[in-house]
Order: structure tokens, then C-alpha cells, then sequence
């Protein structure tokens, strides 16, 4: 899509709303974020399988989102929404290859660094280089962020959070230690792996001994994972349960299945899990609860250091993650699905006023919002046509009511760039389409049936609300030029 085809004046009423009160001198932002978190992976979601308690401290100091969507359930893609508050279409940057962000894009690293902010990216980018300290290029620029260093790039793994994200800390925790607020007011963004090292949980050939978490892992070869990841379920004396819907749905899309059986290796995890046992699924859970505690430790490090050095007070804090994981649901691993478990993620706003503690909204939020929120604190005014929206409106009253209902898109093969889908979900319901394949229609009722187990896309009575669903849609993809052919085979 052509630059200006996406800087309209972005005439959103947000930039308007009063400061309510919180520091005259504008906040310091800072934007955490793990990788391939599920929503309901912390301990403030009331899941008692794992112990998270500094993202639930952040928790209590702020407003918890319950509903939560990324913009596309795979990180690249998701990460240029989150940097540019478009679409990840809109952006550039639709797969996880080598795509960057499309000419003349502006990233709030460019909005808020021409604005007198210090704009700093710490960790995992992803657009298209996973870690850019990587690069051989002497100058490392990331779109208006300054890069900080971390790692020693040419004598180091890179594979594993386990390995990257202790390091990480360290680094962060030492900048903020030295950081004058005499200078600017600071956005730092700090992008950590895990628990994304679950990905290599199906990608085990097998096991050294009972006990070793020395594994065979394709296509890397022997590597050391972290703890209980290697360890055989048999040997572990507890294992969280599979969920309620664990089973598949008997009647999934043509375009789901294919993704399930054939050879595909963009998003390969549901492939290679296929051949888990129910116990095996459980040992997956488990390991995916014990990552998400070891990158909460690393959280709360870093919050200290923010109350420790006087930042935490003025800060607009925001936690999220890319994307979700399938956590074991409709026999599901990792990303690239619709399904509630991987399109969800989590996200909490501590405001710089500190108020509404311990909040929990429902409102529909996209991390296509985080931009327009960011500018909105720190009193930028872009010419930007945002796909999202400042927070602010979803949690102080106005005038103007908050949206009616939230998209992602899909793009799930390198290879045939045909397939596609697209996703809307409203207060109640959640419809999907599909490129290609039988039955290329999805309708959940959400309130009655939270795991997706029945799709009503082909239920008579339901006829009228996939009529009204498919609408709202098409209406939404005309608006923001988005050429995706909804294709319906009737019944």
C-alpha cells in the first residue's frame, strides 16, 4: 500500500480528552512485551498452573484488558502493528521472511523521537531481523530507535529466551540505573523471547536419558534446553490438565485442516505435535507455565529498577505480548490460528496517574492501539490514519463510545501467498473467513461457547448474524483498502 494512501489527518477525538491530572511534565513510556504469550498465562488471570507475581503486580497497579487481540497471530507481522499502529498489511509486513515496513512508514519511534522523546528498543525486533545487534552493519537503526546492546552478537547462541532474556535485563536494568530525566522523557521498548522457547517442544526428535534436557532438536541439532523443557513427562510428578476443549472440532475449516497435515514448515509446531499423547500435550502446558515464570522474573527486575530510579511513578506502563499460544486447545501449538488461545494476548496499562488499580475491562482492544495511545500521553498529534485508538477513550468516558468490534488477519505459508483469512470479532460473537477450502466459514458464540467447540456458520437459525458479520467486514476491509476476497459458499 502507497504512503498516502495511510497518512490522512487523523481526526480521532482522543488527542482532545483532558490529562486528567496526572504530571505536568510528559510520562516516560514503557512498553514490555514477551513473545507467544496466551492470554490467560499469568496468574492474574485466575490460572492456578503457574505463579506470575510481578506481571500480576503490574496487575494490581493497573487496568487488565480481558479482551485483547493481536492483529495477526504471528510475531513479525504482529510486531509491525504494535511499532506503527497499523494493520500489519498496511505496514509492509504480512509473514515472517524478510519484509520490512514499507517506505514513508512512521514507527512511534520516528512520531515520538521527533517530538523530544529518547526512543530506545531493547531485545527482540523481528522486522524482519530477530535480534539487529546481529547485524554486520556498523549502524544498527531501527526505524527511530536507538538500539541498545545486550549481547556479545558474534560469540553467543541466540536461539533461546532462556539464553537472551537474563542479558537483556541486565542491560536495561543498567541503562535505567544511569539514565538522567533531566534529559528527555524516555520510550523504551522491551521485547523479550519468552516463553516462545516452547516452540522447540515439538521440534524434539527425542530424549538423551529420562532426565536430560540435552535434545535432539531439528534442524539445530544436540541443544540444551532450559529446565523441565527436556525432561521426559513420565519422570515429573505433576502435569496441569489438558483444557476443555482440547479436542479438534470435528467440522474445522478445509483451510485449518490443511494447515494441520500438510507439509508446510512456516508454523510447523501443529504438525510435529500432532503426534503428542495426552500426556505429552500436558508436559507442553507445563513447560509453556514454567518459561512464562522465568521471563516474569526478568519483568520484575525491571520494575524495580523503574521504582528504584524515581521512573515508576511518571510512567505509562504497558505489558503485553505478540501474539498468543495454542496451549494444547483443539490439539493446537503455538501461533498462526484464529482460535481464541493464539489471537488473544495479554495486555495491561499502568496509567502515570496511577489510578483505576486492580481494574479489569472487557472492553474490544487491539495492540493496533498501542501508537495512538502512546502519542495520546506523550502529546503527539500525527497525521497518521491509525487503524487503532488511543486506550484513554476505552477506559475514561466520553462521548464517544469505544468500538463495536475488533479484525486480525492471517497469512499462514511462505510459499502459496494465497491463503489467507480474515477475523472480526464483536461484543458477543467472532467470525472468521478463509481463502480457500470447504467449509471456509467460522461462527463462535463466544458467551455460550468461550472454547469454539460448535461452529455455527451453517446453522440456519444463525443465518442473520453471519449475514450481519460478514457485512461489518467487508465494510471495515473497504475502509482501510484491504483487497481480501470474501468468498462464501452457501448451504
Amino acid at each position: 500500500m502507497k504512503r498516502s494512501s495511510i497518512t490522512k489527518v487523523w481526526l480521532s477525538s482522543c488527542c482532545a480528552l483532558p490529562l486528567l491530572g496526572f504530571a505536568q511534565k510528559r510520562p516516560h513510556i514503557i512498553l514490555i512485551f514477551t513473545d507467544q504469550q496466551n492470554v490467560n498465562a499469568m496468574s492474574a488471570a485466575g490460572n492456578p498452573f503457574l505463579y506470575t507475581p510481578n506481571m500480576d503486580a503490574l496487575a494490581n497497579d493497573g487496568i487488565r484488558f480481558t479482551n485483547a487481540y493481536c492483529t495477526s497471530p504471528v510475531s513479525g507481522p504482529s510486531r509491525a502493528s504494535i511499532v506503527t499502529g497499523l494493520m500489519a498489511r498496511e505496514a509492509g509486513v504480512e509473514w515472517n521472511d524478510n519484509s520490512k515496513l514499507s517506505e514513508g512508514i512512521h514507527t512511534v519511534g520516528d512520531l515520538l523521537g521527533e517530538n523530544g522523546y529518547r526512543t530506545v528498543w531493547a531485545g527482540k525486533w523481528h522486522i524482519p531481523e530477530i535480534y539487529p545487534q546481529r547485524s554486520k552493519n556498523e549502524i544498527k537503526y531501527l526505524h527511530g530507535f536507538e538500539l541498545l546492546p545486550f549481547w556479545d552478537a558474534p560469540n553467543k547462541h541466540w536461539l533461546l529466551g532462556a539464553e537472551t532474556d537474563p542479558p537483556l535485563t541486565d542491560a536495561v536494568v543498567s541503562f535505567l540505573d544511569g539514565y538522567d530525566e533531566r534529559e528527555k522523557p524516555l520510550f523504551l521498548a522491551i521485547s523479550y523471547h519468552n516463553p516462545h522457547d516452547i516452540c522447540m517442544y515439538p521440534r524434539k526428535v527425542g530424549w538423551e536419558t529420562m532426565s536430560d534436557s540435552l535434545l535432539n532438536i531439528r534442524p539445530f541439532g544436540k541443544y540444551k534446553l532450559p529446565e523441565p523443557m527436556g525432561v521426559h513427562p513420565d519422570s515429573l510428578s505433576y502435569l496441569p490438565p489438558l483444557p476443555g476443549n482440547f479436542s479438534k472440532n470435528v467440522d474445522e475449516p478445509e483451510f485449518i485442516i490443511d494447515k494441520r497435515v500438510k507439509p508446510n514448515p512456516y508454523g510447523d509446531e501443529v504438525q510435529l505435535s500432532s503426534r503428542f499423547s495426552g500426556r505429552e500435550w500436558q508436559a507442553y502446558l507445563n513447560s509453556y507455565y514454567r518459561l512464562t515464570e522465568l521471563v516474569d522474573k526478568e519483568i520484575g527486575e525491571v520494575i524495580e529498577a523503574l521504582k528504584r530510579n524515581g521512573m515508576y511513578e511518571n510512567s505509562l506502563i504497558i505489558f503485553t505480548s505478540d501474539h498468543g499460544d495454542g496451549m494444547a486447545a483443539h490439539e493446537w501449538a503455538a501461533k498462526l490460528s484464529f482460535y481464541e488461545e493464539s489471537v488473544k494476548v495479554p495486555l495491561i496499562m499502568v496509567l502515570p496517574e496511577k489510578w483505576q488499580r486492580g481494574a479489569v475491562n472487557s472492553g474490544l482492544v487491539s495492540l493496533v492501539d498501542l501508537v495512538p495511545t502512546f502519542c495520546d500521553y506523550a502529546g503527539v498529534s500525527p497525521k497518521t490514519n491509525f487503524a487503532g485508538m488511543s486506550l484513554r477513550r476505552a477506559i475514561y468516558p466520553t462521548e464517544e463510545r469505544w468500538r463495536d468490534f475488533v479484525v486480525a488477519e492471517l497469512a499462514d505459508h511462505l510459499k502459496d501467498r494465497t491463503r489467507k483469512g480474515r477475523m472480526i470479532r464483536t461484543g458477543r460473537y467472532k467470525y472468521a473467513i478463509y481463502s480457500s477450502g470447504e467449509r471456509n466459514e467460522q461462527l463462535f458464540d463466544l458467551m455460550t461457547d468461550p472454547g469454539e467447540t460448535i461452529n455455527l456458520a451453517y446453522s440456519k437459525e444463525y443465518w442473520e448474524i453471519l449475514k450481519k458479520h460478514r457485512s461489518l467486514l467487508v465494510k471495515w476491509m473497504k475502509e482501510r483498502g484491504d483487497n481480501f476476497k470474501v468468498v462464501t459458499y452457501e448451504k
